[in-house]
């Protein structure tokens, strides 16, 4: 009863290894493939840690109104560049205006009276040194002139006043960056201190990320981190951490720490999700090989393909971890050494058994 019930296992083993040796007796036949290789290395390495965060603006403000009025223009709109000092919003300047042409011509005024005040008291002086005029009349073109000298002051002031509140018609930027909200439309009237637009700074982005409590002490400030982006999946970015924030989540036991990426030419936009690479722990021994060499499967995984006397031998592996442009790895079949010879261009197409021509990998092709 036994055997009859292991035949149908034996009769899958068997076709099993029939399809196996076939396909290696086919790859055999054909003509050898050509490829490009590369050293597996070995080197002592630092675990990653990869931690999953949101891009964020390294300033962010509600650009407010300095004065009160009706929204005339909008000068930036909503995902405009501007640069410190533009004009974001202007308001109706045209009552100030005339206010300002009246201080004005008030100032004047008195400017023209406490001149000619000047020249009479200059004059009574002269009478009164003479004896033509008593004392208390020079007093008088005294307390006159000085009275005017007064009155100019605060003339002078109101005008200053009233130009500053001009000025402040036009809200400008307080950093370069750029609109990612408009707070206000034309024709509606805003007060003082009433926000116009949201201006975001993206010269750099700010990237909080949650870090295990045992990991903490071996992160500080300008430690680096390796971050790539799921919208600039080709391109990955070098940043730093800027703060370790001392306040735990107590139900997950994380700390928050922020990392800083520079952004020039602002292609990391606020909101992209990230991930950020930290190394920790203690260096270890690990075999490496570049990220090329590694052909992933859907399930995940993946293998590599190792050069064995001329023909190709598929080698599972486990990635322990990224560390640049390289891979660390760990042999799940067949064992896999410094210095064996691994396929990094033209992998996929190969199968077990198959022929290869090997041509080693030019200068700098593992940082491909």
């Amino acid at each position: 009863m036994r055997l009859f019930r292991l035949a149908p296992l034996l009769l899958l083993l068997s076709a099993s290894t029939s399809q196996a040796q076939s396909q290696e007796n086919s790859a055999q036949g054909q003509p050898p493939a050509l490829v490009v290789t590369a050293k597996v290395e070995k080197e002592r390495v630092r675990s990653s840690l990869t931690l999953t965060g949101t891009a964020n603006p390294s300033r962010i403000s509600a650009v407010a109104a300095e004065g009160e009025g009706r929204v005339e223009t909008m000068a930036a709109r909503e995902g405009d560049r501007v640069a410190k000092g533009d004009v974001l919003v202007t308001l109706r300047t045209l009552p100030l205006k005339l206010e300002l042409a009246e201080a004005r011509a008030a100032l004047s005024e008195i400017e023209a009276r406490l001149a000619k005040a000047s020249g009479d008291r200059g004059r009574a002086r002269a009478l009164y040194s003479k004896g033509f005029i008593s004392e208390e009349e020079l007093e008088s073109r005294q307390t006159e002139e000085k009275t005017l000298a007064r009155q100019a002051e605060r003339a002078q002031a109101t005008l200053r006043r009233l130009e500053d509140r001009l000025q402040r018609m036009a809200v400008r930027a307080p950093f370069a960056g750029r609109v990612v909200e408009e707070r206000t439309e034309v024709g509606q009237w805003v007060q003082e201190s009433d926000p116009v637009v949201l201006l975001a700074d993206l010269s750099a982005v700010k990237i909080r990320v949650p870090v295990p409590e045992k990991h903490i002490a071996e992160l500080d400030r300008e430690s680096s981190a390796e971050v790539r982006f799921e919208a600039l999946p080709e391109e990955k970015f070098s940043g730093h951490v800027s703060a370790v924030i001392p306040q735990a989540d107590t139900a997950a036991r994380t700390f928050p720490v922020e990392v800083t990426v520079p952004n020039p030419d602002s292609r990391i936009l606020a909101g992209m999700l990230t991930r950020v690479t930290f190394e920790v722990g203690q260096p270890r021994p690990a075999l490496l090989v570049t990220k090329d060499a590694l052909v992933p499967q859907p399930e995940g995984g993946g293998y590599l393909v190792k050069v064995e006397q001329g023909v190709a031998q598929i080698v599972p592996v486990k990635v322990l971890g990224s560390h640049g442009e390289r891979y660390a790895v760990e042999s799940l079949g067949p064992p896999l050494s410094p210095g064996d010879e691994i396929v990094v261009r033209g992998n996929e197409r190969l199968r077990p058994g198959q022929r290869i021509t090997t041509s080693a990998a030019p200068a700098g092709e593992k940082a491909r």
